[in-house]
């Protein structure tokens, strides 16, 4: 990745997370966090991978996050000045659900390690 994309990365994500905090009434007790930005090598596109807590609001803040993405991307090229303003498209980040899957598989694996030691 060019030393320019990750840069434009990295601004993106430091001023979408102002506009957001700014602009975007969330359901309250709701706490979104922007992890990165992947912007397309023309700048054309950008994805912005998002955790949210609760998990039961993830699905609907994604899709809100969508409807509003238009709006977003507008704010952000008055904050930014890029020759293109990526269209903006936001994920769920898998990573914290992984790292629970693995973290419950490996307290699985312990207990079976401690019942057959048990034996």
């Amino acid at each position: 990745m060019s030393n320019r994309i990750v840069k434009v990365n990295e601004l993106i994500l430091q001023h979408l997370g102002e506009i957001i905090n700014q602009e975007v009434e969330l359901p309250p007790n709701t706490l979104v966090t922007l992890i990165k930005v992947k912007t397309s090598k023309d700048l054309h596109y950008a994805e912005v991978s998002l955790s949210v807590f609760p998990r039961e609001q993830a699905d609907y803040i994604v899709y809100k996050m969508n409807l509003l993405a238009k709006r977003l991307q507008g704010i952000l090229s008055e904050k930014i000045v890029l020759r293109y303003s990526p269209q903006l498209k936001f994920i769920l980040d898998q990573t914290t659900n992984q790292a629970e899957e693995i973290e419950r598989l490996l307290d699985k694996v312990k207990k079976e390690i401690d019942e057959q030691s048990r034996l």
